[in-house]
């Protein structure tokens, strides 16, 4: 296609560029039927779906599955029960896998992930996810019945009562809006995560051997406590971490996320965290990573440790205004994602970042495959040592495009889809893939 460079659009963005940070933000506006689903979460539905699975005793991993009123058998039906009822458009099952014994799972088991999912345009998926099982070690000494089969008090309203019930909302409110989305949406929530993430392994592992394609998991993990154990209280913000490097498809998520929060809920303030996960520590998204799909870790700014893998994980520690908060910041980023069109491949057949530096030599000439069903494309730029997208620039309906007098080598660059309702993909960056590294033989004499 004829690449269209705006010159006087260039020369406005580099002369604005030092009086605004965050220019063509006000490219981006709000979508009514978003702003309508993110309305109808509700906090008290999220409140009593976290009592329930409280209510429950345990849900852990290797606790009954044939008592009707306890256990990790009575809670995934519950839950199963409950998306089903969610609406007729969501498609709910069982995720089923035959675990062996193996480290934290001492005996054979069959773990059920319970899975609804919105059937979209394309098969792309994105996924909401957070973990209903729950965890309290039990001291060595302790040799008590309930013990020995796990059945022992594990409420887990937080730790991820929290999650497994913002996953559920979204999967109602989705199911219900009457939105056609082009991508396929995911809500499920996973067992085996105190047992080493073992659900979302079997299950990433299983959409990689069947080539499955996911775009994006927002994975949700202790998401409901606005007060930390320090006694500090922030019902006002939210960490997103995602794996490096830099400019990995987790951490554009990570990016994409805070982004549109900031459009649908700008009193909320998403903190992105450039880690993995909390230190030393870890959750579902980290399995999906490992299988090759992008995924980041949504969870409360302060954490009370005294009330994690304890029997006070209680749902009195769980803030139901601030979960609804959060269940909002993945819905802004997940509706829009849904709706966009896919993000471009900037990529060319050999593997190698379609960016040069022009006809002159010091330019950017930029290109991108089309992506199906965009309406145009955004242009984003940042100085190559700062984290986040400081220009951005919309192109139209191209799929190539020259910023003049801009080093490639100084800046990082990146490109969006915008469909036709102006909702934006997620960015697909520049990134020049390490130097492999050229061993050189040496005589001997």
């Amino acid at each position: 296609m004829t690449i269209r460079i705006h010159w006087g659009a260039i020369v406005l963005a580099l002369a604005q560029s030092a009086f605004s940070p965050a220019l063509g933000q006000s490219a981006l506006t709000t979508d009514p039927r978003i702003v309508q689903l993110l309305a109808g979460i509700s906090e008290e539905r999220l409140k009593a779906t976290v009592d329930r699975l409280a209510s429950f005793r345990t849900r852990n991993t290797l606790s009954s599955v044939t008592n009707p009123a306890a256990g990790i058998g009575a809670a995934r039906q519950w839950i199963l029960n409950e998306m089903k009822d969610a609406s007729s458009r969501l498609q709910v099952s069982f995720d089923r896998h035959l675990v062996p014994p193996a480290g934290r799972i001492t005996r054979e088991v069959e773990l059920m992930n319970v899975m609804a999912v919105l059937p979209g345009r394309s098969p792309r998926r994105v996924y909401v996810s957070g973990h209903y099982d729950t965890v309290v070690p039990r001291p060595p000494s302790e040799d008590s019945a309930a013990a020995r089969t796990n059945d022992h008090h594990a409420p887990g309203a937080n730790d991820d009562g929290s999650g497994t019930a913002l996953t559920m909302e979204l999967a109602r409110m989705f199911g219900q809006s009457g939105l056609e989305f082009d991508a396929t949406l995911v809500f499920i929530v996973l067992a085996g995560e105190e047992q080493g993430l073992v659900g979302a392994r079997v299950h990433a592992q299983k959409a990689r051997a069947d080539s499955v394609r996911i775009d994006a998991v927002f994975n949700n993990d202790i998401t409901g406590n606005s007060q930390g154990g320090s006694g500090a209280v922030d019902g006002s913000t939210v960490r997103v971490f995602s794996e490096g490097p830099e400019d990995s498809r987790s951490r554009h998520l990570a990016r994409f996320i805070k982004r549109h929060a900031a459009l649908y809920l700008p009193g909320h303030v998403v903190r992105l965290i450039a880690r993995e996960d909390r230190f030393g520590r870890g959750g579902d998204h980290t399995a999906f990573n490992q299988n090759g799909f992008t995924g980041v870790r949504i969870t409360e700014s302060k954490e009370n440790y005294a009330r994690q893998h304890t029997v006070r994980d209680t749902p009195d520690g769980v803030d139901p205004r601030y979960l609804a908060q959060n269940a909002r910041v993945n819905a802004a980023g997940v509706a829009t994602i849904a709706l966009a069109p896919p993000a471009p491949v900037v990529l060319g057949a050999n593997g190698a970042p379609l960016l040069t530096r022009g006809e002159s030599g010091y330019d950017t000439h930029l290109r991108w495959d089309a992506s199906p069903g965009a309406a145009g494309y955004r242009v984003f730029w940042r100085e190559a040592w700062t984290p986040d997208w400081q220009y951005e620039l919309s192109v139209g309906d191209v799929t190539e495009y020259v910023l003049p007098n801009i080093s490639i080598d100084d800046y990082v660059f990146g490109v969006a889809a915008v469909g036709p309702g102006g909702h934006e993909s997620v960015v697909s960056a520049y990134v020049r893939p390490p130097r492999a590294n050229t061993p050189v033989g040496t005589v001997s004499r």
